[in-house]
């Protein structure tokens, strides 16, 4: 029994551990971030953008303005540290640049 109760709080224990980070956690990282990073902006590629790397610096976001519909649509990348822009609206270039934060948010909190 006492071996069945130690199991059960275990898995309790790494289970709450693993969690996903609440919306107030994720939200105070996304402040700290604001604060902390630099955006820098890119015009125009020399490689195709599915290549493109970033500048690898974690602080900052790079803004990569596209010139060619074949580099596809505007998005964030996955690390959430470079937003590709396509002919975006204002209201979607926002909508990426949360994202992004949103992004590097749960990744540094995952840590």
């Amino acid at each position: 029994m006492r071996s069945v109760l130690l199991v059960s709080l275990l898995v309790g224990t790494s289970s709450v551990l693993a969690a996903e980070p609440t919306p107030q956690e994720i939200n105070a990282k996304v402040v700290e971030l604001v604060q902390s990073t630099e955006m820098n902006m890119r015009m125009g590629l020399d490689v195709p953008a599915a290549e493109y790397k970033g500048d690898g610096n974690p602080n900052t976001i790079e803004i990569v303005m596209l010139d060619k519909k074949s580099d596809g649509p505007s998005r964030v990348s996955e690390d959430g540290e470079v937003i590709f822009l396509y002919k975006a609206s204002s209201k979607k270039q926002q909508a990426l640049i949360e994202e992004a934060f949103q992004i590097r948010a749960r990744l540094r909190l995952a840590k």
